[in-house]
């Protein structure tokens, strides 16, 4: 056990001085646990896929700031939850979003008037967006108008992801007290 030990931690201050085998032998030897982890958690063969190529991927460009006295299979492991749990979180949004999408579709032959209540609703809620303080109506239409994940839309404005998951309840909240108070029946992409 001590020699495996050992010879990981020459591996890693290699991968930190940018070799590429070591980085090879170290895939070699963690890439089944990371995806059985990762597949323990998605139940999905080809998204488990992906979040080992994610997890090595991030290994490869943090592998100058490692510290080789920490476990690299605990570091491993928990970036494969983290971006697991960002795939689960992900899916779910786009599933509710298409959910209530699709609950409003409407034939506009079939029923006019809920047609028009639809498209009230719609412009009540751009309008409620417009009343929005400046960068949060930047972040919501980031997240919602142009489909950035929040980690994206903190990225690109500089903030932290907290920030944009605050600003965006906040965003929310403020769009749906809007509808109500305009006796909005239909409240669009909550």
């Amino acid at each position: 056990m001590r020699v495996v030990k050992d010879s990981e931690k020459e591996l890693l201050q290699k991968l930190k001085d940018g070799s590429q085998t070591a980085f090879s032998l170290l895939y070699e030897m963690h890439v089944k646990r990371v995806y059985a982890f990762a597949l323990k958690i998605l139940k999905s063969p080809a998204l488990a896929e992906d979040i080992v190529q994610e997890v090595f991927v991030k290994l490869w460009e943090v592998a100058p700031r490692l510290d080789i006295e920490l476990s690299l299979q605990s570091y491993l492991f928990t970036i494969a939850r983290n971006l697991s749990l960002n795939v689960i979180r992900k899916a779910a949004r786009e599933t509710v979003i298409t959910d209530e999408i699709a609950r409003y579709v409407i034939d506009k032959g079939e029923n006019g008037l809920a047609f028009a209540q639809h498209m009230q609703t719609k412009e009540l809620v751009s309008l409620a967006v417009q009343l929005l303080p400046p960068q949060r109506r930047k972040i919501y239409e980031l997240c919602h108008g142009e489909g950035y994940t929040y980690k994206q839309a903190a990225e690109k404005l500089g903030v932290k992801d907290a920030t944009i998951n605050s600003q965006m309840v906040k965003a929310i909240r403020s769009i749906k007290n809007y509808l109500i108070r305009n006796g909005a029946l239909l409240t669009l992409f909550f």
